[in-house]
């Protein structure tokens, strides 16, 4: 006995599939259609008629009863199916408003061309990707429970995910599919109007909106986040036992010798060929960072040079590599990157430092800024302009720059924070002599964005620790007390966090599996940025006054200097405006600015 409002499709069914409340908790039972009183009522969306259904002293029997459907279960995939289409709508609505906004011209040019559509339309794609990998992971997570009920799959957690993201990306999405379009958008002519009512009746499906968020806290904070691993084929245990070995090795060698061991062997960048790396496809990449994790063996951090190595490797000279890449490997070389100028940040091909050909090398001089631990380095990574007569992106040249060169200024630049990460450089008629010229003169851009970097597959990303990582927001949300509003916010927080760490997956999946894995690697990096922002304004917010307090000893100062040190996130390594750019012409194929 009892109502069930608003249910999809129970007019059109023959059989329906209901939850019943019972002494001990909740069943799920099948009643055939003709015992209940179904009532029709007008619907949101025409083609997705609903109905009110009651039942009036329906008996059921034992053989109808879904014994095995737990509510858990129930809810999961029910949820999981529900945002399955909910993704799709997104993508729908993503790409319409993409295809428009190529063909529509205003002021005498696409109006994709405008970097405020250009930015809509990459937050759609990038809201319907990080919601597509939620539903992707809770659809894995459901299939691993069935499989083996006993396995930690968290399905739960995963399924509350994407019931938090799914449908809100539906609703977004269509919205923003109707402003691009303007007036015919606002048409019931248009397409927009179907998606747009699918995305609102899909949202009501899946209950009260704030369900969802607080479902996901709860699971984090007691049983905890699904973990986010590869489980690789079989076939590749032959591999990993052999990796391990040597892994085991590495670790019994004194702490003294263990660095030169593991650069010799290559494993500090195995990507690279022969003998600097292991020429290691990307199963064995992955092998072997999770055979070093699990042994619990460091190996050298290569910070900055990590970025500069695959240059030397790729258009080093002999001697270029022997001095440099050992030494590197082994972390005795420190490196910082001379690219960025005051007036050549994004636009990097802008650059003025200028290099002057003189007997047996160069003469350099220009201003560097941002230049993180440059008051660290033995040497630098430079970009000159050696012809300044060709186009912007030719007439550039590689340096390697000695930063104990006579002529080179540091001056460390203090920061929001307060502290000096990044410095500016004076480099004052500087002689750099031929041989550390790297790669053609003239090919400097060329060399620096090589495809070496490339090749690297990683299986996550580690916060640095001046930032605020997913996991320690969720133990600071364990340890405090927070209210109904403030844990609607914490969970569309650690969903929208664990949904970047899957884009992660997903890339090194896709490169797995012989794919292009930059689309969700570029959306990643956008959306890991701003959520690690979310992360320490809601910390900040929740301490009241003592949220004025700087002592770091105290956890209100140390989360205002995670508030202060993450404004950078989205600043280093590509704005998250030039991010947002990229992705619309990359990704969606809008038109570049004129």
């Amino acid at each position: 006995r009892g109502e069930v409002r608003a249910v999809p499709a129970a007019a059109q069914a023959s059989v329906l599939v209901l939850p019943v409340s019972i002494e001990s908790g909740e069943e799920w039972v099948v009643i055939d259609a003709d015992e209940l009183e179904i009532e029709p009522v007008a619907s949101v969306d025409p083609l997705r008629p609903i109905a009110h259904v009651r039942a009036n002293a329906v008996q059921v029997g034992d053989d109808r009863v879904l014994s095995s459907l737990a509510r858990p279960l129930a809810r999961a995939l029910i949820t999981t199916v529900l945002s399955a289409e909910a993704i799709g709508v997104a993508r729908w609505a993503t790409d319409e408003a993409a295809a428009y906004a190529k063909i529509r011209e205003q002021f005498g040019r696409p109006i994709g061309q405008f970097q405020a559509i250009k930015h809509k339309c990459a937050g759609m794609i990038a809201e319907t990707e990080r919601a597509t990998a939620a539903v992707w992971d809770a659809a894995r997570a459901i299939g691993e429970h069935l499989e083996n009920a006993d396995s930690d799959s968290a399905f739960e957690f995963a399924a509350a995910v994407a019931a938090t993201l799914a449908p809100v990306a539906a609703q977004h999405c269509t919205q923003d599919c109707i402003q691009v379009h303007g007036g015919i958008g606002f048409t019931w002519e248009h397409k927009t109007n179907v998606y747009y009512r699918r995305a609102i009746v899909l949202a009501a499906c899946f209950g009260r909106a704030a369900d969802h968020p607080q479902r996901v806290v709860d699971t984090a904070t007691s049983t905890g986040m699904r973990s986010i691993d590869i489980d690789l084929d079989p076939d590749t245990e032959k591999l990993r036992e052999e990796i391990r070995a040597e892994v085991a090795a590495l670790k019994a060698l004194p702490k003294e010798e263990r660095f030169t061991a593991i650069a010799e062997g290559g494993w500090v960048q195995p990507h690279l060929p022969k003998p600097w790396g292991r020429a290691s496809n990307p199963v064995e990449q992955i092998i072997i960072a999770q055979e070093f994790s699990a042994g619990r063996v460091k190996r050298p951090q290569m910070g900055i040079a990590a970025w500069i190595i695959p240059s030397i490797v790729a258009y080093g000279t002999h001697d270029q590599q022997q001095r440099f890449l050992p030494p590197t490997f082994r972390g005795e070389m420190i490196w910082c990157q001379l690219f960025s100028e005051p007036g050549a940040g994004s636009d990097l091909a802008s650059l003025t430092t200028k290099a002057t050909k003189v007997e047996g090398g160069w003469r350099i001089t220009g201003q560097k800024i941002w230049t993180t631990g440059a008051q660290y380095s033995a040497w630098g990574a430079l970009l000159a302009r050696t012809d300044p007569s060709a186009p912007k992106h030719q007439g550039i040249t590689y340096f390697l720059l000695d930063m104990k060169a006579e002529g080179v200024e540091i001056k460390p630049l203090r920061e929001l924070t307060g502290n000096a990460m990044f410095n500016t450089v004076f480099i004052d008629d500087v002689f750099v002599p031929d041989d550390l010229v790297l790669g053609e003169v003239n090919r400097g851009w060329e060399v620096s964005r090589n495809t070496l970097t490339n090749e690297r597959v990683s299986i996550g990303s580690s916060e640095p620790p001046f930032l605020a990582s997913l996991d320690q927001f969720v133990e600071f949300l364990r340890d405090g007390h927070f209210d109904q509003i403030e844990q609607h916010e914490a969970g569309k927080l650690i969903a929208e966090g664990h949904a970047a760490k899957l884009l992660n997956l997903r890339s090194t999946l896709l490169t797995l599996a012989g794919g292009d894995a930059m689309p969700a690697a570029a959306i990643s990096k956008l959306l890991s940025m701003k959520t690690g922002q979310g992360y320490a304004e809601f910390g900040v917010s929740s301490f009241g006054t003592d949220a004025a307090i700087g002592d770091q000893s105290e956890l209100s100062g140390k989360w205002a200097e995670y508030l202060l040190a993450c404004r950078s996130t989205t600043i280093y390594g590509g704005t998250s405006e030039v991010q947002l750019n990229i992705i619309a012409e990359r990704l969606l194929g809008l038109p570049r600015d004129p």
